[in-house]
């Protein structure tokens, strides 16, 4: 393992998400939850920052791909925006194609406040190019780093009930494919403390509205929410979400008759030992999800039989409960955020195989397990230690291009934000 550099943000560090976009790889955006308990004076509150850093090799240079890649380092490249207090943060899979905007990234916040909102992350323009510098925390010497500015596109409160807070967001995948790299409108689905769960319509005008809501998807507060996968047999036109929650129930939902409307399609809520924290489609077998939980376990499930999705394998033990789960981009891996136990690395053997409408046209409707389904294993390869501190972000670094895997890591009460190797 290399440790390749470490540093401290401003407040509690409590998610990562680095560019998915081959033209913006090295932006890494860092979330951050503080909550005030209050006094005579002062009421309550829970406040946040969102960071965004540079990631890339120390001695990168974009003209040469064969530069050194054997030690990485962070640059911060815009000034903290002060917020709410951050639940989740998820960059859109698509770059914007609004105006003269085109090409830039969009990052989608969900908050203590209940809100979701939407930024827009572009270079800054000359007059502000020293902007970043306000904030030289985690600069190396001589190091380099463009400007960026975090400008907010829009915002809209769908919390509801209690505290009202907005735990998890996530964007539609259904404007992405036929070689489009940019969208003017989509959906997203946000989950929040009240066990709600509520669609959000973005529009090419810049709007953002709800337009589909169930507020009592689950019994107790919703940590999780996720769109199918495109290619699913769910996932067409973004139409099916997956939801978790502290009732341990992992759900499904067929969003096209109405999620206000509509019961569950599917609730498994025997397999969990605690709440469901997270649910990750795999970006490389489109009918495989991902789900952590409190109970310290990642397990798969096919979701080709969608009233009665069907556990893959044995549950990876992680040593902690498991808060995020991020897939590796290029082979079936998982950077797991878990919390007490650290960060932990799970590889999966398996795959999907032929999908039942191949085996369907293939054997007149006839299929067996092992016609659709390799479940190999999962196990856990590795293990990082070297936060200080509850570790609640875990994302692999420099999607879609580097030759090494690095990993992005944060943790909470020590404010850590860590970039290492596994091997």
């Amino acid at each position: 393992m290399t440790r390749h550099h470490e540093l401290e943000v401003g407040l509690n560090a409590c998610g990562v998400e680095v560019c998915p976009h081959a033209s913006h790889r090295q932006l890494c955006a860092v979330a951050s939850y503080l909550h005030r308990p209050g006094d005579e004076d002062e009421p309550q509150s829970r406040v946040g920052e969102l960071y965004l850093y540079q990631l890339h090799p120390a001695d990168y240079d974009d003209r040469a791909e064969s530069s050194p890649r054997d030690r990485w380092t962070f640059a911060p490249c815009a000034t903290p925006r002060h917020t709410r207090a951050i639940f989740e943060l998820k960059w859109a899979p698509a770059t914007l194609a609004r105006g003269d905007t085109a090409g830039n990234p969009a990052l989608a916040q969900a908050d203590a406040g209940g809100f979701v909102s939407v930024y827009e992350v572009s270079p800054s323009t000359p007059d502000d190019d020293d902007t970043a510098g306000d904030d030289t925390a985690g600069r190396r010497p001589g190091s380099s780093s463009s400007s960026f500015d975090v400008a907010e596109m829009a915002s809209v409160r769908c919390g509801g009930g209690g505290l009202g807070m907005a735990t998890c967001v996530d964007w539609s995948p259904a404007f992405v494919g036929g070689g489009g790299e940019y969208f003017g409108s989509c959906r997203l689905a946000v989950v929040g403390a009240d066990g709600g769960a509520r669609i959000l319509a973005w529009r090419e005008s810049g709007d953002l509205e709800v337009v589909d809501e169930r507020e009592c998807a689950h019994d107790l507060e919703a940590w999780a929410v996720a769109f199918a996968h495109p290619r699913s047999s769910l996932g067409s036109n973004g139409g099916f979400i997956f939801t978790g929650a502290d009732d341990a129930a992992f759900k499904g939902w067929d969003l096209r008759a109405g999620l206000h409307r509509s019961p569950p399609a599917f609730v498994n809520s025997r397999t969990h030992g605690a709440g469901v924290t997270c649910v990750a489609p795999s970006p490389h077998d489109p009918h495989v999800v991902a789900t952590g939980s409190y109970d310290d376990g990642v397990r798969l499930w096919d979701c080709r039989r969608v009233r009665r999705p069907l556990e893959a394998c044995d549950a990876a033990d992680c040593g902690g409960g498991t808060w995020r789960l991020r897939w590796h981009p290029e082979r079936r891996a998982i950077a797991c955020a878990a919390m007490g136990g650290g960060v932990a690395i799970v590889d999966w053997s398996g795959r999907e195989s032929r999908s039942i409408d191949e085996i369907d046209e293939a054997n007149g409707g006839l299929e067996s397990e092992s016609d659709v389904w390799e479940p190999g294993s999962l196990s856990v390869a590795f293990r990082y230690g070297g936060h200080g501190s509850i570790a609640y972000g875990a994302d692999w670094g420099w999607k879609r291009g580097g030759r090494e895997d690095v990993v992005v890591s944060c943790s909470f009460y020590d404010k850590g934000l860590h970039v290492w190797s596994p091997r």
